[in-house]
Formats: structure tokens, C-alpha cells, sequence
């Protein structure tokens, strides 16, 4: 969590405006492993994001923007029962012994997005401009398992972590309209392929992914000059953001559960969607 705070400050110092938020919403991992291994765990996130929505460059059309969400959700603990999904694939498995065993799990993680864009609509009603953009994700889920089970669970699902690092290259679009001279509504939307690498002790080294990354982004602004009587641009606030990675289909080696070399298909879906309030001053 340190360098997620020297990140994000140096961050601050290196832009033209501030807009700090503060969310709180669910961060969702889907996971399944050829019908093997089936499931889902949704997790209370917290997220603190550095944003700047649409900066001008000089007194042209084209502008920046950018986005820095911290991730780190409170630690789930969840009954998870995989004798279902064993059975499916090995009717001989001992589900005895390896029903519900309760576990814990844990988010962490940054995700920037970064870009350009140029203004096809600027007036003093608002504007509405498409661009580029590029970023990186690096989602961390830890889990525990708190039974010392037979060695052929304790050995794969004792402790073990998932780390996903993925860069996105795609495009953008935002929007904005003034309904008054304090309150505007804006909007940011992003579609963008990804690639990257995962890794977890399941699997006997990393491997790489691919797949697809969308972005919405949905807020109010409000002014706050003649409440500070101030001609300082100060403003605040709140809004909704959804992300959603969608990682391709990958074939891996599997370890440690008595079946080396077993090739097998991956398919992981994270999801995160919050709801914010934030304060900003535009420069």
C-alpha cells in the first residue's frame, strides 16, 4: 500500500488539475478451469482514484486524461466446496473428505488508464471528444484455506495466490454538458484489448493472457465558487464507475494435485463497480 501512496502522489504532483475520489462497491473474480474448478467471489472494495476527467493542451482541441484507481478490499471469509466440480471430472474422488472448508480471500491492486484525445464538439454548452488510450492492471487475490485437510487439498489450496498484470491499448470517449454555469454531468467510456501474463501456485510457472477491457464512467459536477466565495475552482463530485477484464481462453499445466501435465482451459472475468464522491480544483 506504500508505493499504491507515492504512486498516487507523484501523480498529484505531475498534473494540471486534482480530483481526488473515494468508492466503495464490489470487485467480482470469476474463474473456471474446464469445468474442473468452478466460481466466483465477490469482495467489498474500497478505491481511492486520481482522476482528471478532460485537460486541455494549450488553447487547442486536444486534450489528456487520466485515471489511477487503488484497489483493496476488506478480507471475505466464505465456506467454499469444490466436491461438486470434482465429481464431474473424477467420480472417484474422496468428497468426504473434502467438502465445504472455509477460506479467506483478499483484493488488492492498481489499474491506471492514460491518453489524448481531440474535441470533434467544444462549446460553452460542453464538449464531446474521442481518443487513445493505454494502462495497466495488476489485480492480486490472495486466498487461505483454515483446514488442515488431506494432503491432496492442503498441498494446492492451503495458501495460494492469483497476480494478474495486463496492458490495455483501446479507445475513448467523453462527454460533458453544463446545465447551468456550476452543475455539468460527464461521462467517459473505454473499449481496449488487453495482454498480459497470470500466474499462481496452481500452475508450474506464468503463462501469458489476452482478452478484452471496457471502462464506463458516469458523474455529476458541482462548482463550488459562490458557496466559497472564492474565484478559485474548487468543485465537487459523485458519480459510478464499472470496469470489466475479460480474460481469454488459455491452456496451462497444472501441478500439485497429484496430475502433472494435465492440460486444462482457464476462463477468469473480473468486475469492479463503485459508487463515488470526490473534491477537485481545476488550474
Amino acid at each position: 500500500m506504500k508505493n499504491y501512496i507515492l504512486l498516487l502522489l507523484l501523480g498529484v504532483s505531475s498534473t494540471y488539475a486534482l480530483e481526488l475520489r473515494f468508492g466503495q462497491g464490489d470487485f467480482e473474480w470469476k474463474a473456471s478451469m474446464s469445468g474442473f474448478m468452478k466460481g466466483s467471489v465477490t469482495l467489498d472494495d474500497t478505491v481511492i482514484t486520481l482522476h482528471e476527467q478532460h485537460a486541455y493542451i494549450s488553447n487547442t482541441p486536444w486534450y489528456y486524461f487520466g485515471n489511477l484507481d487503488i484497489h483493496n478490499s476488506k478480507t471475505l471469509n466464505k465456506v467454499t466446496d469444490i466436491a461438486d466440480s470434482l465429481m464431474d471430472q473424477f467420480p472417484l474422488a474422496p468428497v468426504d473428505f473434502i467438502s465445504p472448508f472455509p477460506s479467506s480471500f483478499k483484493l488488492s491492486g492498481i489499474d491506471l488508464d492514460i491518453g489524448v484525445g481531440y474535441d470533434v464538439v467544444k462549446n460553452e454548452k460542453g464538449y464531446l471528444g474521442f481518443g487513445i488510450m493505454t494502462g495497466i492492471s495488476t489485480p492480486f487475490m490472495d486466498m487461505n484455506n483454515y483446514l488442515d485437510t488431506i494432503e491432496f487439498i492442503n498441498d494446492v489450496l492451503k495458501n495460494t495466490s492469483t497476480d494478474v498484470t495486463t496492458y490495455k491499448f483501446g479507445l475513448t470517449a467523453q462527454g460533458a454538458y453544463n446545465i447551468n454555469p456550476l452543475l455539468s454531468v460527464y461521462t467517459t467510456g473505454i473499449l481496449a484489448t488487453q495482454i498480459g501474463e497470470m500466474s499462481n501456485e496452481l500452475i508450474d510457472s506464468s503463462f501469458d493472457v489476452s482478452g478484452t477491457y471496457t471502462s464506463l464512467d458516469l458523474g455529476v459536477k458541482y462548482g463550488l465558487n459562490e458557496i466559497l466565495h472564492t474565484q478559485k475552482n474548487f468543485y465537487v463530485n459523485a458519480g459510478y464507475t464499472y470496469k470489466h477484464w475479460s480474460i481469454d481462453e488459455i491452456n496451462v499445466n497444472l501441478v500439485g494435485v497429484n496430475m502433472p501435465d494435465i492440460m486444462t482451459v482457464i476462463d477468469s472475468e473480473l468486475t469492479s463497480d463503485y459508487f463515488y464522491l470526490g473534491m477537485g480544483y481545476d488550474f
